[in-house]
């Protein structure tokens, strides 16, 4: 969503563009405005009045360089206004954890990344002979336990030991030399 394009036509009057801006932004605001106060209610009733004053005065209203930065200046300041400024600037408690969430920028990042590792651990688990490969699945992927994994594979508890040791120390070797053969490409 190009939201500055969006903002342009809800403020020519576009309905569906302001549903639109609601419907993006104020999941948003809501979680910013729970990290500013407690007060469920309070934040509810603020969020409407942002929208109800935005689509009151969108005739009048600027175009921000950030539609998202502006609406949770908006918010804020609505609850400030609108709330008790001593409550809405308590200290927060020494455990409580302000919990970021990511743009959509690095959450691309992190599921290409994670979709490269799972492609590397595929490829590095291609390697292994089919018996330490059929014993990583088991105990891994599939969560089974030493004794189970022995009676599927029909082989004693000592061998599936040996076996996953084996496993694990070959898929360390092999990402060893994989990384040091990247290091001698780039350097």
């Amino acid at each position: 969503m190009d939201e500055l394009e969006v903002w342009g036509r809800f403020k020519a009057g576009s309905e569906d563009d302001f549903s639109l801006l609601y419907r993006h932004f104020a999941p948003i605001m809501l979680r910013y405005g729970n990290r500013i106060t407690s007060d469920k209610e309070l934040i509810r009733d603020c969020l409407q009045q942002v929208f109800f004053s935005l689509w009151k005065s969108r005739a009048t209203v600027g175009t921000p360089a950030s539609v998202q930065h502006y609406l949770l200046k908006a918010i804020r300041n609505e609850l400030i206004k609108k709330g008790n400024r001593a409550k809405l600037h308590e200290a927060l408690p020494e455990n409580y954890h302000f919990e970021l969430e990511d743009s959509h920028e690095q959450t691309l990042i992190q599921l290409q990344t994670a979709e490269l590792t799972r492609q590397r651990i595929t490829e590095l688990l291609s390697q292994l002979p089919a018996r330490q490969r059929e014993v990583i699945f088991l105990k891994y992927y599939a969560n089974f336990k030493y004794d189970e994994i022995a009676a599927i594979m029909d082989i004693g508890q000592d061998s599936v030991y040996k076996t996953t040791y084996k496993a694990i120390a070959r898929l360390q070797q092999l990402l060893h030399n994989s990384a040091l053969l990247l290091l001698t490409l780039f350097f």
